[in-house]
């Protein structure tokens, strides 16, 4: 699979090329991370989703939503194109159950921000937001979190100043800390888990 994937590295900001014959249709993060985002009627951009290590992406499905996939950090990519990915799936059957697992996986991700964005308040969604990015990260002594509270709130539905406020209360009960604005330590990952307003049984999975 690594012989038959590009591999390219991009410097904070620069943007995955997604279009032309050549564009990519299937990706792993390596390393740093990926932010999605879409254009607003109002000519803004709206943050939609982030992209960790070791996760795999569709280029082409972001633009169809015509969506923008930029680096955050140093970034490596692996991509592939579509004739790639089917002469590999053909000779490694493994690899399309794979695929169907990642998608499933999505699914359920994409579900739960949709529960976290309409049912939870704004300190269940801050908490689940640390607690799905740090399991992301694979549950580091300390999370490199290079945005703005402002895209934070883009991802919660929370203004900036919310976001402040409840990471700021959370680092006063001692669950996170915040050695500098972009670091965020979890202190205590239990205790965290049970503001999110999940069900014990799913906190246990």
């Amino acid at each position: 699979i690594q012989r038959k994937f590009t591999t390219e590295n991009y410097r904070d900001g620069e943007t995955l090329a997604c279009k032309g014959v050549d564009a990519p249709f299937m990706g792993i993060v390596r390393s740093g991370m990926l932010r999605e985002d879409r254009p607003t009627p109002q000519g803004r951009t709206h943050l939609l989703a982030l992209t960790f290590a070791n996760e795999a992406l569709a280029p082409q499905g972001c633009v169809r939503a015509k969506c923008t996939l930029t680096s955050v950090g140093e970034t490596e990519v692996m991509t592939c194109d579509q004739r790639t990915f089917e002469e590999l799936a053909s000779a490694i059957p493994r690899l399309q159950l794979n695929l169907l697992h990642l998608i499933q996986d999505q699914l359920a991700q994409a579900q739960d921000w949709q529960l976290l964005l309409g049912r939870k308040t704004a300190s269940e969604r801050v908490a689940s937001m640390l607690v799905s990015f740090h399991q992301r990260h694979g549950r580091p002594d300390e999370m490199h979190l290079p945005m703005s509270r402002a895209d934070l709130g883009q991802l919660t539905g929370l203004t900036l100043e919310t976001v402040s406020r409840q990471m700021r209360a959370l680092e006063k009960v001692g669950l996170i800390a915040m050695p500098l604005p972009a670091r965020v330590r979890v202190l205590d990952a239990v205790a965290l888990h049970e503001l999110t307003g999940d069900a014990p049984a799913r906190v246990a999975a």
